[in-house]
């Protein structure tokens, strides 16, 4: 398993590929954004969870779930847990416009949904 650091390393470079410019104004944002998916991967990983269920967490973008999650870190997850629900807190207090920057910052480390797609093609009114 993967310590924090690692997993908030590996995130923020995900999203620094994503977003190949990153603004000075921006940078806090994309740690932010890197503490989240690190502590929402730490907590998938203990919890028997899968990357898709990150997905969820992040597309959800709910301080209260964060709440929720950041409790289980703490109660269950030794050094690592701690730090991820210290930070995980951190962000889930933030001003809901704040959180939902940080959200869209994580949002780019996963593909676009199928999921609003059709699943066939249409014909095209005649």
């Amino acid at each position: 398993m993967a310590t924090f650091e690692e997993l908030r390393e590996q995130a923020e470079l995900q999203i620094r590929e994503q977003e190949r410019s990153v603004a000075l104004d921006d940078a806090n944002f994309v740690a932010e954004a890197a503490d989240l998916l690190a502590a929402l991967r730490l907590w998938a990983d203990a919890q028997h969870r899968t990357d898709d269920d990150v997905r969820e967490a992040v597309e959800v973008a709910s301080g209260t779930m964060l709440k929720n999650i950041a409790t289980e870190l703490r109660e269950g997850g030794g050094d690592d847990g701690l730090e991820a629900s210290r930070r995980l807190e951190g962000i889930a207090y933030s001003p809901s416009e704040r959180l939902g920057e940080i959200f869209a910052f994580a949002q780019t480390t996963f593909p676009p949904s199928s999921a609003d797609e059709p699943l066939w093609e249409e014909d095209p009114p005649l």
